[in-house]
């Protein structure tokens, strides 16, 4: 299981060798990520949502219900991230996502080395998972809302970036990061109502 942003990408890379059509399915992806991670289904749609497609309108919407249906998972207790059949089977081109990989892996391997740490690892496991899963669903249900103003979706999808990589790399002060993002949120959500 990929313990930071390198390590994810490194799976991605992975997957991309394997298909004999140029095609990556999701379900490829997820068998080389890791089955039993939930840190890396976190973040990958928080990054969409952070990146240029996501002021794309409506995008983070998606990627807000992606993250919600990954969330729920964790409050039910599932060991491992499942998809639904007919996401599993879409895919992407694996000369695209290979590009795509080392395009950001300069960037991936600064945030590992300069941000991520394994601390206050704690408040990553056991309830506090469900606690961050909890709030994952709380800001994943008003980022469609918060959408309406532009750019504005940047706000709670960096709270679920900082979440994934808080699962992904055990990392409890990302954790922290997440929940004053989370009141950003929230505020944001109070100002437009």
């Amino acid at each position: 299981m990929p313990s930071n942003l390198d390590g994810v990408l490194n799976r991605l890379v992975a997957a991309c060798e394997a298909p004999d059509d140029d095609q990556v399915s999701v379900a490829q992806i997820q068998r080389v990520i890791g089955e039993r991670s939930f840190g890396p289904m976190l973040l990958i749609p928080a990054l969409i949502g952070l990146s240029p497609i996501g002021a794309i309108p409506g995008v983070p919407a998606v990627m807000a219900a992606v993250e919600l249906f990954f969330a729920w998972q964790i409050l039910f207790g599932m060991k491992h991230p499942w998809l639904p059949p007919f996401i599993a089977r879409r895919s992407i081109g694996a000369t695209k996502l290979r590009r795509a990989i080392e395009r950001i892996r300069p960037f991936a391997r600064w945030v590992d080395t300069h941000l991520l740490r394994s601390r206050l690892t704690w408040l990553t496991r056991g309830p506090f998972l469900k606690v961050i899963a909890l709030i994952c669903v709380l800001v994943s249900l008003i980022t469609p809302v918060i959408e309406i103003v532009p750019l504005a979706g940047i706000v709670p999808n960096a709270a679920l970036a900082a979440f994934g990589l808080a699962v992904t790399a055990h990392d409890g002060l990302w954790a922290l990061f997440a929940f004053l993002s989370t009141l950003g949120s929230i505020y944001l959500l109070i100002v437009l109502l």
